[in-house]
């Protein structure tokens, strides 16, 4: 398969200082990038911090996760606990800052990677403190707590609008948008509440490219026609399904 994009046009929606390495790998394969984050991520203090009683895991649901937790964790005492990422890409963040990765999904990446790893098995009991962004899933929360496990959600970041409009110049607007990168649904629902007709038509008229089934599903809702799911969220993962994506629609 040729990986060749040469002529295409790709939104990339990222958040600002996320989306760089993404832009240069498909602008290596020929395309056209217009880098557009839809969020922006700001941190938050947590509440109730820090907690009073011992941890057993420490969770990390993000990249954005871990760095915005590095500056409470010296304030408790986790020298005993095990750590936890739902993907490669979370895992990789959290080891390059000193953090012991005990259990990842080694491909993909979400809870439902997460929960079906056999060594992540929170016993009776254990106190399980997960870092996430507010206003995240409750997925995982929901599971652990079915099983009797003690969790403790620590929000430190957010989510908010990156603009108040999506500025997509003349040139870009006049043409048709061959691709759409967007990772989670927070950032699919800023994208739409920033952009209005007719630049929502040329939007939906695009492939949009996204992580999960979950999400894609929403995208339908949202009128995008036949998302393509990466395999992952990696840079590499999220390149390989534009180039899918836009081969097969070259073929259909």
């Amino acid at each position: 398969m040729t990986r060749d994009l040469t002529g295409r046009r790709v939104l990339v929606t990222r958040p600002a200082g996320q989306g760089e390495g993404l832009a240069q790998q498909l602008e290596a394969l020929g395309a056209e990038v217009l880098q557009r984050p839809a969020l922006a991520i700001e941190p938050r203090t947590p509440a109730d911090w820090p907690p009073v009683e011992p941890v057993d895991w420490l969770v990390f649901t993000s990249p954005n996760a871990v760095q915005w937790a590095l500056p409470w964790l010296d304030s408790i005492d986790h020298s005993r606990a095990q750590i936890a990422a739902v993907g490669p890409g979370t895992a990789a963040r959290a080891q390059a800052d000193g953090l012991p990765v005990a259990v990842a999904p080694r491909a993909g990446g979400g809870v439902d990677e997460l929960l079906a790893e056999p060594d992540f098995a929170p016993a009776v009991g254990e106190r399980v403190l997960i870092f996430r962004g507010e206003g995240g899933r409750e997925r995982l929360q929901q599971v652990l707590r079915e099983g009797q496990v003690i969790v403790v959600e620590v929000d430190v970041y957010r989510r908010v609008p990156a603009a108040a409009a999506l500025d997509v110049p003349p040139a870009w607007r006049s043409a048709p948008l061959d691709a759409t990168v967007v990772t989670s649904r927070a950032g699919l629902d800023a994208l739409l509440g920033m952009t209005g007709q007719p630049a929502l038509q040329w939007l939906q008229a695009s492939r949009l490219i996204t992580v999960s089934d979950r999400v894609a599903a929403y995208a339908r809702a949202m009128g995008f026609v036949d998302p393509v799911v990466a395999a992952g969220a990696a840079d590499a993962d999220l390149s390989a399904a534009v180039v899918q994506a836009l081969q097969r629609e070259g073929n259909d």
